[in-house]
Protein backbone atom coordinates (compact mmCIF):
# COMPACT_ATOMS: atom_id res chain seq x y z
CA UNK A 1 0.00 0.00 0.00
CA UNK A 2 1.55 3.24 -0.88
CA UNK A 3 2.25 6.48 1.48
CA UNK A 4 -0.53 8.25 -0.27
CA UNK A 5 -3.13 4.89 -0.02
CA UNK A 6 -2.59 5.29 4.48
CA UNK A 7 -2.91 8.80 4.36
CA UNK A 8 -6.21 8.70 2.82
CA UNK A 9 -7.24 5.67 4.96
CA UNK A 10 -6.22 7.87 8.04
CA UNK A 11 -8.14 10.69 7.27
CA UNK A 12 -10.88 8.77 6.35
CA UNK A 13 -10.74 6.98 9.73
CA UNK A 14 -10.22 10.29 11.77
CA UNK A 15 -13.88 11.38 10.00
CA UNK A 16 -15.73 8.31 10.44
CA UNK A 17 -14.43 8.92 14.58
CA UNK A 18 -15.84 12.58 14.29
CA UNK A 19 -19.02 11.42 12.57
CA UNK A 20 -19.83 9.25 15.51
CA UNK A 21 -18.57 11.54 18.21
CA UNK A 22 -21.15 13.78 16.63
CA UNK A 23 -24.05 11.46 17.05
CA UNK A 24 -22.43 10.35 20.45
CA UNK A 25 -22.55 13.79 21.55
CA UNK A 26 -26.32 14.48 20.12
CA UNK A 27 -27.64 11.23 21.78
CA UNK A 28 -26.43 12.79 25.21
CA UNK A 29 -27.75 16.07 24.33
CA UNK A 30 -30.96 14.48 23.68
CA UNK A 31 -31.52 12.23 26.47
CA UNK A 32 -30.37 14.87 28.58
CA UNK A 33 -32.98 16.97 27.23
CA UNK A 34 -35.65 14.18 27.25
CA UNK A 35 -34.70 13.88 31.06
CA UNK A 36 -35.28 17.48 31.51
CA UNK A 37 -38.32 17.51 30.18
CA UNK A 38 -39.56 13.82 31.79
CA UNK A 39 -38.26 15.45 35.52
CA UNK A 40 -40.47 18.68 34.81
CA UNK A 41 -43.54 17.24 33.69
CA UNK A 42 -43.48 15.20 37.02
CA UNK A 43 -43.06 18.17 39.35
CA UNK A 44 -45.54 19.72 37.46
CA UNK A 45 -48.09 16.83 38.48
CA UNK A 46 -46.84 16.51 42.09
CA UNK A 47 -46.65 20.49 42.13
CA UNK A 48 -50.90 19.58 40.90
CA UNK A 49 -51.12 17.04 43.14
CA UNK A 50 -49.99 18.68 46.20
CA UNK A 51 -52.32 21.96 45.22
CA UNK A 52 -55.35 19.59 44.86
CA UNK A 53 -54.64 17.55 48.45
CA UNK A 54 -54.51 21.35 50.17
CA UNK A 55 -57.95 21.73 48.63
CA UNK A 56 -59.39 18.50 49.72
CA UNK A 57 -58.02 18.91 52.93
CA UNK A 58 -59.74 22.61 53.55
CA UNK A 59 -63.29 21.04 52.23
CA UNK A 60 -63.29 18.29 54.00
CA UNK A 61 -62.27 20.72 57.18
CA UNK A 62 -65.23 22.96 56.07
CA UNK A 63 -67.86 20.16 55.73
CA UNK A 64 -67.24 18.71 59.23
CA UNK A 65 -68.44 22.22 60.62
CA UNK A 66 -70.55 23.04 58.49
CA UNK A 67 -74.21 23.09 59.38
CA UNK A 68 -75.91 24.62 56.36
CA UNK A 69 -77.44 22.55 53.39
CA UNK A 70 -76.79 25.05 50.54
CA UNK A 71 -73.24 25.69 52.13
CA UNK A 72 -73.08 21.89 52.74
CA UNK A 73 -73.39 20.73 49.10
CA UNK A 74 -71.19 23.28 47.58
CA UNK A 75 -68.48 22.13 49.39
CA UNK A 76 -69.00 18.59 48.21
CA UNK A 77 -69.51 19.64 44.78
CA UNK A 78 -65.76 21.59 45.06
CA UNK A 79 -65.17 18.27 46.94
CA UNK A 80 -66.11 15.93 44.01
CA UNK A 81 -64.18 18.04 41.14
CA UNK A 82 -60.80 18.24 43.66
CA UNK A 83 -60.99 14.13 43.90
CA UNK A 84 -61.04 13.73 40.15
CA UNK A 85 -58.35 16.48 39.25
CA UNK A 86 -56.08 14.27 42.39
CA UNK A 87 -56.71 10.83 40.62
CA UNK A 88 -55.67 12.60 37.83
CA UNK A 89 -52.63 14.23 38.91
CA UNK A 90 -51.52 11.04 40.73
CA UNK A 91 -51.60 8.96 37.26
CA UNK A 92 -49.21 10.97 35.68
CA UNK A 93 -46.90 10.31 38.32
CA UNK A 94 -43.86 7.70 37.60
CA UNK A 95 -44.85 5.71 40.51
CA UNK A 96 -46.63 2.54 38.58
CA UNK A 97 -43.98 -0.19 39.99
CA UNK A 98 -45.81 0.15 43.40
CA UNK A 99 -49.12 -0.81 44.55
CA UNK A 100 -50.82 2.66 45.51
CA UNK A 101 -54.57 0.85 45.73
CA UNK A 102 -55.25 2.25 49.02
CA UNK A 103 -54.03 5.73 48.36
CA UNK A 104 -55.90 5.16 44.64
CA UNK A 105 -59.16 4.18 46.52
CA UNK A 106 -59.14 6.73 49.24
CA UNK A 107 -58.98 9.62 46.97
CA UNK A 108 -61.94 7.91 44.93
CA UNK A 109 -64.06 7.26 48.26
CA UNK A 110 -63.74 11.03 49.33
CA UNK A 111 -64.87 12.19 45.73
CA UNK A 112 -68.00 9.69 46.02
CA UNK A 113 -68.61 10.13 49.42
CA UNK A 114 -68.71 14.32 48.71
CA UNK A 115 -71.50 13.29 46.37
CA UNK A 116 -73.15 11.11 48.21
CA UNK A 117 -73.02 14.14 51.11
CA UNK A 118 -73.96 16.60 47.98
CA UNK A 119 -77.31 14.56 47.35
CA UNK A 120 -78.49 14.61 50.81
CA UNK A 121 -78.07 18.06 51.50
CA UNK A 122 -79.50 18.70 48.53
CA UNK A 123 -82.73 16.44 49.32
CA UNK A 124 -82.96 18.45 52.97
CA UNK A 125 -81.61 15.21 55.01
CA UNK A 126 -79.32 16.18 58.08
CA UNK A 127 -75.93 15.19 58.20
CA UNK A 128 -75.84 11.87 60.59
CA UNK A 129 -73.96 11.69 63.79
CA UNK A 130 -71.76 8.66 62.14
CA UNK A 131 -71.28 10.73 58.82
CA UNK A 132 -70.31 13.27 60.88
CA UNK A 133 -67.47 10.62 61.76
CA UNK A 134 -66.78 9.50 58.85
CA UNK A 135 -65.95 13.13 57.26
CA UNK A 136 -63.73 13.44 60.48
CA UNK A 137 -62.04 10.06 59.81
CA UNK A 138 -61.47 11.12 55.88
CA UNK A 139 -60.09 14.54 57.16
CA UNK A 140 -57.48 12.82 59.36
CA UNK A 141 -56.47 10.31 56.30
CA UNK A 142 -56.59 13.62 53.98
CA UNK A 143 -54.01 15.31 56.19
CA UNK A 144 -51.59 12.56 56.52
CA UNK A 145 -51.24 12.17 52.78
CA UNK A 146 -51.20 16.24 52.02
CA UNK A 147 -48.21 16.36 54.31
CA UNK A 148 -46.66 13.08 52.41
CA UNK A 149 -46.90 15.21 49.38
CA UNK A 150 -45.88 18.21 50.81
CA UNK A 151 -42.79 17.08 52.13
CA UNK A 152 -42.09 15.57 48.43
CA UNK A 153 -42.90 19.10 46.94
CA UNK A 154 -39.98 21.15 49.12
CA UNK A 155 -37.81 18.12 47.90
CA UNK A 156 -38.06 18.73 44.33
CA UNK A 157 -38.26 22.49 44.86
CA UNK A 158 -35.26 22.36 46.87
CA UNK A 159 -32.91 21.10 43.88
CA UNK A 160 -34.04 17.45 44.76
CA UNK A 161 -33.94 15.91 40.99
CA UNK A 162 -36.09 12.71 39.68
CA UNK A 163 -33.49 10.62 38.41
CA UNK A 164 -34.13 8.27 35.39
CA UNK A 165 -32.29 4.82 34.54
CA UNK A 166 -32.77 4.70 31.00
CA UNK A 167 -34.28 8.22 29.91
CA UNK A 168 -35.70 6.02 26.34
CA UNK A 169 -37.60 3.65 27.80
CA UNK A 170 -39.88 5.68 30.33
CA UNK A 171 -40.67 1.77 31.72
CA UNK A 172 -37.15 1.93 32.94
CA UNK A 173 -38.26 5.20 35.06
CA UNK A 174 -36.66 5.19 38.71
CA UNK A 175 -37.73 7.64 41.27
CA UNK A 176 -36.10 6.96 44.75
CA UNK A 177 -37.03 9.51 46.87
CA UNK A 178 -40.44 10.21 45.82
CA UNK A 179 -41.04 6.41 45.69
CA UNK A 180 -40.16 6.07 48.95
CA UNK A 181 -42.15 8.99 50.28
CA UNK A 182 -45.14 7.59 48.13
CA UNK A 183 -44.95 4.31 49.55
CA UNK A 184 -44.87 5.84 53.21
CA UNK A 185 -48.02 7.82 52.01
CA UNK A 186 -49.57 5.10 51.30
CA UNK A 187 -48.82 2.53 54.59
CA UNK A 188 -50.88 5.71 56.50
CA UNK A 189 -53.79 4.07 54.83
CA UNK A 190 -53.95 0.63 56.39
CA UNK A 191 -56.12 1.05 59.12
CA UNK A 192 -58.14 2.97 56.99
CA UNK A 193 -61.89 2.54 57.77
CA UNK A 194 -64.82 1.00 56.36
CA UNK A 195 -67.01 3.46 55.03
CA UNK A 196 -70.68 2.18 54.29
CA UNK A 197 -72.56 4.61 51.44
CA UNK A 198 -74.48 4.49 48.39
CA UNK A 199 -71.73 4.86 45.57
CA UNK A 200 -69.23 2.78 43.33
CA UNK A 201 -66.61 3.24 45.09
CA UNK A 202 -68.70 1.71 48.60
CA UNK A 203 -67.20 -1.06 50.47
CA UNK A 204 -69.73 -3.10 50.34
CA UNK A 205 -68.82 -3.06 46.82
CA UNK A 206 -65.58 -3.02 46.72
CA UNK A 207 -64.97 -5.77 49.08
CA UNK A 208 -67.70 -8.22 47.74
CA UNK A 209 -65.96 -10.73 46.00
CA UNK A 210 -66.50 -10.15 41.69
CA UNK A 211 -69.12 -12.60 40.46
CA UNK A 212 -67.21 -12.51 36.91
CA UNK A 213 -64.02 -14.00 38.54
CA UNK A 214 -65.40 -16.80 40.08
CA UNK A 215 -63.94 -20.40 38.74
CA UNK A 216 -62.46 -18.33 35.57
CA UNK A 217 -59.64 -19.48 33.61
CA UNK A 218 -56.15 -18.24 35.20
CA UNK A 219 -54.33 -16.08 32.66
CA UNK A 220 -50.64 -15.44 32.54
CA UNK A 221 -48.58 -12.30 32.39
CA UNK A 222 -47.49 -12.81 28.82
CA UNK A 223 -51.52 -13.51 28.20
CA UNK A 224 -52.72 -10.30 29.64
CA UNK A 225 -49.84 -9.01 27.18
CA UNK A 226 -52.08 -9.29 24.54
CA UNK A 227 -55.55 -8.05 25.97
CA UNK A 228 -53.48 -5.45 27.09
CA UNK A 229 -52.32 -4.05 23.32
CA UNK A 230 -56.00 -4.89 21.85
CA UNK A 231 -57.48 -2.84 24.71
CA UNK A 232 -54.78 0.34 24.67
CA UNK A 233 -54.59 -0.23 20.58
CA UNK A 234 -51.10 -0.19 20.65
CA UNK A 235 -48.31 -2.90 19.18
CA UNK A 236 -47.66 -6.63 21.46
CA UNK A 237 -44.28 -4.90 21.87
CA UNK A 238 -45.30 -1.25 23.02
CA UNK A 239 -46.90 -2.38 26.21
CA UNK A 240 -44.88 -2.19 29.28
CA UNK A 241 -45.40 -4.42 32.30
CA UNK A 242 -45.44 -2.18 35.50
CA UNK A 243 -46.40 -4.06 38.36
CA UNK A 244 -49.01 -6.67 40.04
CA UNK A 245 -52.31 -5.21 41.61
CA UNK A 246 -52.88 -8.14 44.71
CA UNK A 247 -56.26 -5.90 45.63
CA UNK A 248 -60.12 -7.73 45.56
CA UNK A 249 -59.53 -7.76 41.97
CA UNK A 250 -55.86 -9.15 41.18
CA UNK A 251 -54.50 -7.44 38.20
CA UNK A 252 -51.10 -7.44 35.85
CA UNK A 253 -50.34 -3.57 34.90
CA UNK A 254 -49.57 -2.39 32.29
CA UNK A 255 -48.36 1.13 30.57
CA UNK A 256 -48.69 2.27 26.64
CA UNK A 257 -48.01 6.13 26.43
CA UNK A 258 -50.34 7.83 29.05
CA UNK A 259 -52.35 4.84 29.21
CA UNK A 260 -52.36 2.65 32.48
CA UNK A 261 -54.25 -0.62 32.50
CA UNK A 262 -55.27 -3.35 34.88
CA UNK A 263 -56.11 -7.27 33.37
CA UNK A 264 -57.39 -9.21 35.66
CA UNK A 265 -55.16 -12.82 36.56
CA UNK A 266 -58.14 -14.57 36.31
CA UNK A 267 -60.75 -14.39 33.43
CA UNK A 268 -58.52 -12.01 31.47
CA UNK A 269 -60.98 -8.88 31.73
CA UNK A 270 -60.15 -5.50 31.21
CA UNK A 271 -60.52 -3.99 34.82
CA UNK A 272 -59.90 -0.79 34.33
CA UNK A 273 -58.15 1.99 31.88
CA UNK A 274 -56.78 5.10 33.05
CA UNK A 275 -55.59 8.25 31.11
CA UNK A 276 -53.25 11.07 32.30
CA UNK A 277 -53.20 13.49 29.18
CA UNK A 278 -54.95 16.31 28.10
CA UNK A 279 -57.02 17.06 25.02
CA UNK A 280 -57.36 20.07 24.06
CA UNK A 281 -59.88 20.23 21.41
CA UNK A 282 -63.08 19.12 20.15
CA UNK A 283 -63.42 17.59 16.54
CA UNK A 284 -66.33 14.70 16.96
CA UNK A 285 -70.17 14.29 18.28
CA UNK A 286 -71.07 12.96 21.86
CA UNK A 287 -73.37 10.76 19.22
CA UNK A 288 -70.42 9.66 17.92
CA UNK A 289 -68.32 9.07 20.77
CA UNK A 290 -71.49 6.61 21.90
CA UNK A 291 -71.27 4.27 19.22
CA UNK A 292 -67.36 4.44 19.31
CA UNK A 293 -67.81 3.13 23.23
CA UNK A 294 -70.44 0.57 22.10
CA UNK A 295 -68.19 -1.08 19.72
CA UNK A 296 -65.20 -0.98 21.57
CA UNK A 297 -66.95 -3.10 24.52
CA UNK A 298 -67.99 -5.56 22.32
CA UNK A 299 -64.09 -5.63 20.81
CA UNK A 300 -63.68 -7.04 24.04
CA UNK A 301 -66.10 -9.41 24.30
CA UNK A 302 -68.53 -7.25 26.55
CA UNK A 303 -71.85 -7.88 24.71
CA UNK A 304 -75.49 -6.59 24.78
CA UNK A 305 -74.36 -3.02 26.26
CA UNK A 306 -76.50 0.16 26.26
CA UNK A 307 -75.62 3.81 26.93
CA UNK A 308 -77.53 5.17 30.24
CA UNK A 309 -76.28 8.47 30.59
CA UNK A 310 -73.00 10.11 29.36
CA UNK A 311 -71.10 13.66 30.28
CA UNK A 312 -68.56 15.64 28.25
CA UNK A 313 -65.70 17.05 30.47
CA UNK A 314 -62.24 18.54 29.25
CA UNK A 315 -62.99 16.95 25.85
CA UNK A 316 -63.57 13.63 27.08
CA UNK A 317 -67.06 12.29 26.74
CA UNK A 318 -67.43 9.83 29.95
CA UNK A 319 -70.79 7.11 28.87
CA UNK A 320 -72.16 5.20 31.59
CA UNK A 321 -72.97 1.67 29.34
CA UNK A 322 -75.15 -1.04 31.93
CA UNK A 323 -76.08 -4.43 30.61
CA UNK A 324 -79.57 -5.09 28.84
CA UNK A 325 -81.16 -8.47 28.17
CA UNK A 326 -84.79 -8.80 27.13
CA UNK A 327 -85.88 -5.32 27.73
CA UNK A 328 -84.41 -5.17 31.38
CA UNK A 329 -81.58 -2.84 31.94
CA UNK A 330 -79.61 -3.98 34.57
CA UNK A 331 -77.80 -0.96 36.81
CA UNK A 332 -75.76 -2.95 38.62
CA UNK A 333 -73.87 -4.24 35.50
CA UNK A 334 -72.27 -0.77 34.74
CA UNK A 335 -69.10 -0.10 32.09
CA UNK A 336 -68.23 3.66 32.12
CA UNK A 337 -65.73 4.67 28.59
CA UNK A 338 -64.10 7.67 28.04
CA UNK A 339 -63.80 8.75 24.42
CA UNK A 340 -61.60 11.31 23.07
CA UNK A 341 -63.93 13.87 21.15
CA UNK A 342 -60.15 15.03 19.59
CA UNK A 343 -59.79 11.62 17.83
CA UNK A 344 -62.42 9.30 19.05
CA UNK A 345 -59.93 7.07 20.08
CA UNK A 346 -60.88 5.36 23.61
CA UNK A 347 -58.82 6.88 26.69
CA UNK A 348 -60.47 5.29 30.00
CA UNK A 349 -62.58 2.73 31.53
CA UNK A 350 -63.80 1.71 34.53
CA UNK A 351 -65.37 -2.05 34.41
CA UNK A 352 -65.24 -2.99 38.24
CA UNK A 353 -69.03 -2.86 38.52
CA UNK A 354 -69.58 -4.96 35.78
CA UNK A 355 -67.26 -7.09 36.84
CA UNK A 356 -68.02 -7.68 40.45
CA UNK A 357 -72.00 -7.83 39.80
CA UNK A 358 -72.85 -9.45 36.45
CA UNK A 359 -74.00 -13.69 36.33
CA UNK A 360 -77.02 -15.21 35.25
CA UNK A 361 -79.66 -13.68 36.90
CA UNK A 362 -83.45 -15.44 37.35
CA UNK A 363 -86.10 -13.84 34.86
CA UNK A 364 -87.30 -10.79 35.26
CA UNK A 365 -90.22 -11.24 37.57
CA UNK A 366 -93.57 -8.64 38.14
CA UNK A 367 -96.45 -9.49 40.68
CA UNK A 368 -97.84 -6.54 39.84
CA UNK A 369 -98.19 -4.01 36.09
CA UNK A 370 -96.63 -1.33 35.25
CA UNK A 371 -99.97 0.41 34.77
CA UNK A 372 -101.49 -0.79 38.26
CA UNK A 373 -98.66 0.73 39.96
CA UNK A 374 -98.12 4.19 37.97
CA UNK A 375 -101.23 4.80 39.79
CA UNK A 376 -99.15 5.42 42.80
CA UNK A 377 -96.86 8.03 41.63
CA UNK A 378 -97.37 11.07 42.53
CA UNK A 379 -100.10 13.14 40.87
CA UNK A 380 -97.61 15.92 40.37
CA UNK A 381 -95.85 14.06 37.92
CA UNK A 382 -96.41 12.74 34.40
CA UNK A 383 -95.37 9.51 33.35
CA UNK A 384 -93.27 10.04 29.84
CA UNK A 385 -91.59 6.40 29.75
CA UNK A 386 -91.85 2.96 31.74
CA UNK A 387 -88.88 0.69 31.55
CA UNK A 388 -87.62 -2.53 33.27
CA UNK A 389 -84.82 -2.62 35.13
CA UNK A 390 -82.65 -4.03 37.97
CA UNK A 391 -81.24 -1.87 40.22
CA UNK A 392 -78.28 -1.78 43.21
CA UNK A 393 -79.51 -1.36 46.81
CA UNK A 394 -77.42 0.11 49.71
CA UNK A 395 -77.10 -3.67 51.38
CA UNK A 396 -75.38 -5.39 48.17
CA UNK A 397 -79.05 -6.71 47.14
CA UNK A 398 -80.74 -6.08 43.62
CA UNK A 399 -84.40 -4.82 43.61
CA UNK A 400 -86.57 -5.72 40.54
CA UNK A 401 -88.43 -2.19 39.32
CA UNK A 402 -90.11 -0.27 36.81
CA UNK A 403 -88.18 2.09 36.14
CA UNK A 404 -91.06 5.66 35.62
CA UNK A 405 -89.23 8.43 33.48
CA UNK A 406 -91.16 11.47 34.67
CA UNK A 407 -91.93 15.09 34.52
CA UNK A 408 -93.05 17.69 36.83
CA UNK A 409 -96.34 19.52 35.93
CA UNK A 410 -95.35 22.60 38.03
CA UNK A 411 -91.50 22.75 37.11
CA UNK A 412 -91.32 20.46 34.37
CA UNK A 413 -88.27 18.60 36.15
CA UNK A 414 -87.59 15.62 35.37
CA UNK A 415 -87.15 12.95 37.69
CA UNK A 416 -86.72 8.58 37.40
CA UNK A 417 -88.85 6.76 40.17
CA UNK A 418 -88.21 3.62 40.98
CA UNK A 419 -90.72 1.26 42.00
CA UNK A 420 -90.61 -2.64 43.08
CA UNK A 421 -92.26 -4.81 40.80
CA UNK A 422 -93.54 -7.00 43.52
CA UNK A 423 -94.28 -4.78 46.57
CA UNK A 424 -95.01 -1.67 45.04
CA UNK A 425 -92.54 0.38 47.03
CA UNK A 426 -90.69 3.29 46.17
CA UNK A 427 -87.36 1.85 45.86
CA UNK A 428 -85.44 4.75 44.63
CA UNK A 429 -85.71 8.63 43.19
CA UNK A 430 -83.46 10.13 41.29
CA UNK A 431 -83.75 14.10 40.15
CA UNK A 432 -82.21 13.99 36.48
CA UNK A 433 -80.03 17.50 35.33
CA UNK A 434 -79.19 18.06 31.42
CA UNK A 435 -76.16 20.36 30.31
CA UNK A 436 -74.64 20.82 27.86
CA UNK A 437 -71.96 18.67 28.91
CA UNK A 438 -74.26 15.64 29.62
CA UNK A 439 -76.84 14.27 31.95
CA UNK A 440 -76.21 13.43 35.73
CA UNK A 441 -78.57 12.11 38.02
CA UNK A 442 -78.58 13.21 42.12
Amino acid sequence: MTKRSYIRLFSYSLAIVAVLAGYAIMNMNMATQYKVQLENNYQQSLNELSETMDSIETNLTKSVYSNSDKMLFEISSDLYSQCNEAKDALSRLPVGQMNLSSTYKFISQAGDYATYIAQKAASGEKISDEEHKNLSKMLSYASQLNESIGSMVSVCNNGGQITASNVKNKSNIKVNSLSNDMSTAENAFKDYPTLLYDGPFADAVLNREPAMLKNSENYSKEDAVDIAALAMGCEIDQVSFSNEDDGNMPCYVFTYGQKTIGITKSGGYVAYMLYGGKITKSSITEKNAINIGKKYLEKLGFDNMSDTYYMTDNNICLINFAYTKNNVTYYSDLIKVGVSLNDGKVVSMEAQGYLTNHRNRADFKTSKKASELQKNISPYLKVMNIKNCVIPKDNGTEAMCYEYHCESTETNEEVLIYVNTSTGAEENILLLLYSDGGTLTK
